[in-house]
């Protein structure tokens, strides 16, 4: 399964996966940094970073992680069962 759901990841543009990956590693940090999980206050920073390191606004850097979350959620959900 988890091969699958890399190769789901490998399949997104190029921008997007590479925006979806700097931002989950992000909150990976924040979580093993031992930061309580304020999704607003994480949100607004790991967004703001992939906005600077990217040169996309904070907007769009947001819209592609949860664009990206969707479609592996979806697969989570449905392509388990096939």
């Amino acid at each position: 399964m988890e091969k699958e759901l890399e190769q789901l990841i490998e399949k997104l543009p190029e921008q997007e996966r590479d925006v979806y990956q700097f931002m989950q590693n992000e909150y990976d940090q924040l979580e093993q940094a031992g930061e309580k999980h304020d999704v607003a206050e994480n949100d607004t920073f790991v967004e703001k970073k992939a906005s600077e390191q990217f040169d996309i606004t904070e907007e769009e850097a947001g819209n592609i992680y949860a664009k990206a979350e969707s479609q592996i959620s979806r697969f989570n959900k449905y392509g388990a069962s096939k």
